[in-house]
């Protein structure tokens, strides 16, 4: 993640948080081959973000639950296209 996407207002420390939890959450979306595209990315950074705003600085806890949060977004994606697979094939 680039150091200028995430907001100014944080110190360089937090920043520097920001940039771990965001870099460790996407390499273990990876390894799941669940991190295909960008959108993910920025998702993850986007919780982390989030989460740091409100005075959430613990790497681990930033980390798990910007992953519990992208997995989550994965199954209902994932389900939906199943549906709608299921619904052309009703057709």
């Amino acid at each position: 993640m680039l150091r200028s996407r995430i907001p100014q207002f944080f110190h360089p420390e937090i920043r520097q948080l920001i940039e771990l939890a965001v870099e460790d959450a996407w390499q273990e979306l990876k390894n799941e081959h669940l991190a295909d595209a960008k959108s993910v990315k920025e998702r993850l950074a986007t919780t982390i973000v989030a989460l740091a705003a409100i005075g959430e600085t613990n790497t681990a806890k930033l980390k798990h639950f910007a992953l519990h949060a992208a997995r989550a977004t994965y199954r209902s994606q994932k389900r939906m296209s199943e549906r709608r697979q299921m619904a052309a094939q009703n057709f």
